[in-house]
């Protein structure tokens, strides 16, 4: 694959996850079945990037491996996403086991962090729900690192693609009333 069709696929992961949740925790309505479709389609975009580049595919396991411990998997929609993403990983990718257990700790423990800080103690300082909420500075900062180890920017550039359009999805619900 292409590092274009790369780079498209890691922005409607982006794009369809957060719609995904938009329309099921935040309210947002289309149509009738628009969350679970948008979930499939997630679910669907994500098997693209397993399929299009190994590293991707085991830090995207590792994503939805610590979505799962951190309950956040907690609507059909994103049930569905993360099945498909797990049977397209099991099918297509071959198991990383020092990349995945990096990735896997990193996302628990900074996604943790966010969601007791947000969730619990409801922090809402302009420079922490910038650099946790929008930025998810804990996806795009390990996978630069990573990056810059192994000479692999396709990982870099997909995560920075994916939380560039998760986050501009979630900017823009906020702004029209679906925090």
């Amino acid at each position: 694959m292409t590092l274009l069709l790369l780079l498209v696929c890691a922005v409607l992961y982006g794009t369809t996850m957060k719609f995904a949740d938009l329309l099921n925790e935040h309210k947002l309505k289309w149509f009738r079945g628009s969350a679970l479709l948008f979930g499939i389609l997630w679910g669907l975009f994500g098997a693209l990037l397993i399929i299009s580049h190994n590293a991707i595919a085991n830090i995207v396991l590792a994503m939805n491996i610590a979505f799962i411990v951190r309950n956040r998997l907690d609507y059909l929609n994103h049930q569905a996403a993360a099945t498909i993403i797990i049977i397209g990983f099991l099918f297509f990718a071959k198991f990383q086991p020092i990349i995945f257990f990096a990735f896997w700790l990193i996302f628990l423990i900074c996604g943790a962090i966010k969601d007791y800080t947000g969730d619990v103690l409801k922090v809402r300082n302009g420079l922490f729900r910038f650099l946790f909420e929008y930025a998810m500075m804990y996806y795009p900062l390990p996978t630069f690192i990573y990056s810059l180890l192994t000479n692999d920017w396709a990982v870099f550039y997909a995560f920075t693609a994916y939380i560039i359009a998760y986050g501009a999805v979630k900017y823009f619900g906020a702004r029209r009333g679906y925090a």
